[in-house]
Parts: C-alpha cells; sequence; structure tokens
C-alpha cells in the first residue's frame, strides 16, 4: 500500500492569553473549532488544565513583574485587576470553541501512539494562526494576512490588541469593528496617538477579557512610533509579496560584499537605516544577527575570512 496524507484547513479565533516561559508573556493565544489550542504548543483542549497547573499559561501577572510585549515593549505590571481563576479561564476557553462549534462535534484528541510516534522521531508541533478576510461577498476565497502587537486608545484606557495586514493591502485592528483600513488610515491614526507601540507611565491599560492593570513604571525595551509604523509598512509588503527594508537590506548587503566600494557602502548604510531599529537582528542569523552590517558601517574592522 502506498502511503498518503491530506491537508485540513481549521477556522478558529485568537484569544488573550499570557505564556510563562522564565518571565511573562503576553500572547493572542489561537483557539480552534476542533478544539486545538496554540499556547506557543499544540496542544487539545484537555490538556489545556495541565499547562495552567504548571504556569506555562498564566491568568495574571503578580505585581512588580514584568510583561513582555513582543515588537512593541515591556511592562511593569502595578495595581491590576484580573479576571480569571485557571478553573475559569479553561471554562472561558471551552466557551470560545464552542462558539465557533456549537455541536463540540469532531473534537480533536491526540492519542498516547501518537504522541509515542512523534516523540520517537523527536517531533514538535506548532498552531501558529494565519489570519485571513474574505475576498468580497461571493465565494469563501480566503486572503492571507499577518498579525502584530499594537495598543488602542478609547475610552480613557489604552487596550493591548492586535494590529492585521491582509494581502489586498487593507488593515483591520481588533477592537476597531469589521472596519478595513488602508495604510493612509494607519498614518492617521498614529498621527493622532489613537495607536502606538507603547503605553505612557500612568495609563490603565486593558488586557482584554484577562483584566486590567495600571503602569506606574515607564515601559522598558519600548519601540518608537516611527519604528512601529515602518514595521506595519514593510509586513504589508510582505504579505503581499513585495520587496520590504529586510529584503532591500539583505541585497544591499551582498552587492557590497561583491564589490565593497563606497558607492555600495551607502546604499548599504540607507538600506540599514531603513530597517526599524527593533528588527535589524533578523538581518543576520541568531548568532550573527546584525553585527556585520554594524562593523561595515560603523567600524574600522576587517572582516576575517
Amino acid at each position: 500500500m502506498g502511503k498518503v496524507y491530506r491537508k485540513q484547513r481549521i477556522e478558529g479565533v485568537t484569544v488573550p492569553a499570557i505564556i510563562r516561559n522564565g518571565q511573562y508573556f503576553w500572547h493572542n493565544m489561537a483557539v480552534y473549532e476542533d478544539g486545538t489550542v496554540s499556547c506557543w504548543d499544540k496542544v487539545d483542549l484537555s490538556d489545556v488544565p495541565e499547562k495552567l497547573k504548571i504556569g506555562k499559561l498564566a491568568v495574571s501577572v503578580p505585581n512588580g513583574e514584568w510583561l513582555s510585549v513582543f515588537h512593541c515593549c515591556s511592562l511593569k505590571i502595578e495595581s491590576a485587576k484580573w479576571s480569571f481563576d485557571s478553573k475559569s479561564y479553561y471554562n472561558f476557553i471551552k466557551e470560545t470553541v464552542k462558539s465557533l462549534n456549537p455541536e463540540m462535534a469532531n473534537i480533536y484528541k491526540t492519542t498516547n501512539r501518537e504522541k509515542a510516534k512523534w516523540k520517537s522521531h523527536r517531533v514538535g508541533f506548532m498552531a501558529d494562526p494565519t489570519p485571513f478576510k474574505l475576498k468580497g461577498k461571493l465565494g469563501y476565497t480566503m486572503l492571507d494576512g499577518n498579525r502584530m502587537n499594537i495598543f488602542l486608545r478609547g475610552g480613557g484606557k489604552i487596550a493591548l490588541t492586535a494590529l492585521f495586514c491582509y494581502e489586498d493591502g487593507t488593515f483591520s485592528v481588533d477592537g476597531m469593528g469589521e472596519e478595513y483600513l488602508t495604510m493612509e488610515d494607519i498614518e492617521r491614526l498614529f498621527a493622532d496617538k489613537t495607536l502606538c507601540a507603547a503605553p505612557e507611565r500612568g495609563e490603565t491599560i486593558s488586557f482584554g477579557a484577562l483584566g486590567e492593570a495600571k503602569i506606574l513604571t515607564n515601559p522598558k525595551l519600548s519601540v518608537s512610533d516611527k519604528d512601529k509604523l515602518s514595521e506595519i509598512k514593510n509586513d504589508s509588503l510582505a504579505i503581499q509579496n513585495k520587496p520590504a527594508a529586510l529584503d532591500l537590506c539583505r541585497d544591499a548587503y551582498f552587492a557590497y560584499l561583491i564589490d565593497p566600494c563606497d558607492f555600495y557602502k551607502e546604499k548599504l548604510r540607507e538600506a540599514y537605516e531603513a530597517v526599524p531599529e527593533h528588527q535589524r537582528c533578523y538581518l543576520g542569523d541568531m548568532d550573527t544577527r546584525d553585527a556585520d552590517y554594524v562593523r561595515i558601517l560603523y567600524t574600522n574592522e576587517k572582516r576575517e575570512v
């Protein structure tokens, strides 16, 4: 018998979550209609209580601890009001699945046989979500997107939420309804401080269903609004399969390596400085990051071959 396999598309939604992995991390957690949950690992609905028990999946951040918000900032949690304990949060996840799948049919459960199989092959699975919007009102054609963290002001508070970029060049912000936005709209929302990369000291932050906290200490590792806006523009270009700042910078780097003259060095400098500062670490691998770019542009060191 020949070996075969099939792929299946499973829809879901994201819900606010906190992952504890040495420190606390904000996570837009995907919950799917088949009961699969993405809490950095792919788990079944029945596995969620264990993740809560061991603290990998958290329902709060203790006062005085820092919460890392990827590509935005780190927040010191003070004077917080949290909504859930482990039991009620698990019920919240179950109700989310039920809202997607009212019959609770075909709920996925990984068998011990499957777990043993993948463990023997040293295979781990993720269930990272792909955001999408529907293309038009006829049919069910999906346009893929990507997602990033953002802060949204309104109603006297500032909410930690998500911004989505789509293949057709449009955007949406969770918390602003189902309206699709243009790049000009996003720029306007940054200009009037409706959107920002980090809150200000003294603001009360809403974490959606999880609760809220007042921030009495300045955020650390804050990304500037200018760099965040550049990140959004570049992510939009990338999802449209257009050259973005990282691609253009790598191209300029290789052009300089081939012909290390002043002309290509200046082109590399322009391309490097166009990359948002918090994303420059992705120009190289996990070890080198952007070290060689810095060496070429800002030092007199010679490269060892």
